[in-house]
């Protein structure tokens, strides 16, 4: 496994995962001047694939990750991430707020949902650019922002998933970090799933980011014993 202080492998899995998926999976994570930035999935062919990261840059050159999770079964769920992903990427490239991405693509998606489908999809991204950092988020996904002094702020929230309500306004919000404060994001966690994540996190303070989304992955897979697992870890650290 290729696992440099700001890129990881696609996957956590002693498996390949299906196919779609893999497809989608970027093979590192970007770099960005006074950050660490790392993105990580779990998925096992045994289950359909229903969460991916990616990578993608706004309009005015900053640059976001990304994280998918379908949450529903029909059209099967690799078709869903990968039209979302696609819109996610292109749209991006038009617009220089994330709220306004967010807006584009849930309407893209609703127009292109198939007849008789029930396809919705949560998307949390980060937006990275000089001192600022960017939160926008469709539908529920786990975030939180980890103080260096120890405190935790959990991320909201901003309107529905993907395709459930044309026409939504989206909003986003600036996260105020400083040196060393870290986000970690998570696609298919409990509560308490999360904060047993955002533990291990804290713990692991001056680790290259990769290792750190790693170290998630095998914690959230040990936390589930013989449950199969999908899941998507996002890590921004500021230096």
């Amino acid at each position: 496994m290729v696992d440099p202080p700001t890129d990881l492998t696609p996957h956590e899995s002693d498996e390949t995962p299906p196919p779609v998926v893999q497809a989608l999976l970027p093979r590192t994570a970007p770099r960005v001047d006074g950050y660490d930035l790392a993105g990580g999935t779990a998925v096992e062919p045994a289950l359909p694939g229903t969460t991916v990261w990616t990578r993608f840059s706004l309009a005015d050159g900053r640059t976001a990750l990304g994280a998918l999770q379908v949450q529903s079964a029909h059209p099967p769920p690799p078709l869903a991430l990968a039209v979302t992903r696609a819109f996610l990427i292109e749209r991006a490239q038009h617009h220089t707020t994330p709220a306004d991405v967010l807006a584009n693509v849930n309407d893209a998606v609703a127009l292109t949902a198939l007849e008789g489908g029930s396809q919705t999809t949560a998307c949390g991204m980060l937006v990275v650019g000089g001192d600022a950092v960017e939160w926008a988020c469709a539908g529920q996904l786990s975030g939180g922002v980890l103080r260096r002094d120890g405190s935790f702020d959990e991320l909201p929230s901003h309107g529905p998933p993907m395709g459930m309500l044309p026409g939504f306004q989206y909003g986003a919000e600036s996260l105020d970090l400083g040196p060393g404060d870290e986000v970690v994001i998570l696609t298919g966690a409990s509560a308490g799933l999360f904060r047993g994540a955002a533990d291990l996190v804290a713990s692991l303070h001056g680790k290259p980011a990769g290792e750190v989304v790693s170290m998630v992955h095998k914690a959230i897979r040990k936390a589930r014993g013989e449950e199969p697992v999908e899941t998507t870890v996002l890590f921004l650290r500021k230096h």
